[in-house]
């Protein structure tokens, strides 16, 4: 195949150049003829054979490692992200262990209260007492100045309550007593002794009073009044504010 077409070649250049030499012999003598119609274009050639497939060169070697580079500076921190959004509430712990006792705190003021009490006795011996408040001669103390000694009575000026006591003795004869506290005319409780001889009876009882309310004591009556006193103090009549209501 590759024979032929450089034969054909070949050819078409004898033609080409014998066709040039007659025309410059009958230019050099005859004068130049109208130029002739183009030809037509020839048909395409026949596309030459694929060539053959390159054979594939040969897998280089492997280079070598190359060397670590050197370790570059930190970089700065970061900025702070914004903050996230607030969990949900665990479950309660367990309660934990008693902790140690506190430093003892120092000791604080007392509040001011309001005080009434009295104590009142005979120092001299009464003897038969009527039915009426006893008149104690000797005051042994008197806070507040509510027991009226010519009276015999202790007057409320502080309501609340208070705790009051009577102490009496009777004469070394048969007779008896009877004391009773009294609380606006009515008896509250009583005292007493009937023994032969010198005997004392006492009583004690806590008043809820109002300001204004009248405490005192008497015999009840005239066969329960022997008393007896001296020096010695044996009869006695005692209150006191237990707390202000």
């Amino acid at each position: 195949m590759f024979f032929k077409i450089a034969v054909h070649l070949v050819v078409i250049h004898v033609a080409k150049s014998a066709a040039q030499n007659d025309f410059e012999a009958c230019n050099s003598c005859c004068t130049a003829g109208v130029p002739g119609i183009p030809g037509n274009h020839g048909n395409p050639g026949v596309s030459g054979p694929q060539g053959m497939n390159g054979i594939q060169g040969m897998k280089g070697e492997q280079g070598m490692k190359g060397e670590h580079g050197i370790k570059g500076d930190n970089g700065r921190n970061g900025l702070d992200g914004i903050p996230g959004k607030l969990g949900s509430t665990g479950p309660q712990g367990l309660i934990g262990l008693p902790g140690a006792n506190g430093v003892k705190g120092e000791k604080g003021e007392q509040a001011s209260q309001k005080k009434s009490a009295f104590s009142a006795v005979y120092t001299s011996n009464p003897g038969p007492h009527t039915a009426s408040p006893m008149k104690y001669d000797t005051i042994i103390t008197d806070v507040g100045n509510h027991y009226n000694k010519e009276t015999g009575k202790f007057v409320c000026t502080i309501p609340g309550v208070y705790v009051f006591q009577v102490t009496s003795m009777k004469s070394s004869g048969s007779g008896q007593i009877v004391t009773r506290i009294m609380k606006n005319g009515n008896t509250q409780t009583s005292a007493w002794a009937s023994e032969v001889g010198y005997n004392s009876a006492s009583t004690m009882v806590v008043l809820d009073l109002v300001s204004g309310d009248q405490v005192w004591t008497e015999p009840i009556g005239p066969n329960h009044n022997t008393y007896y006193s001296d020096n010695n103090r044996y009869c006695s009549f005692s209150g006191f504010l237990l707390y202000e209501a």
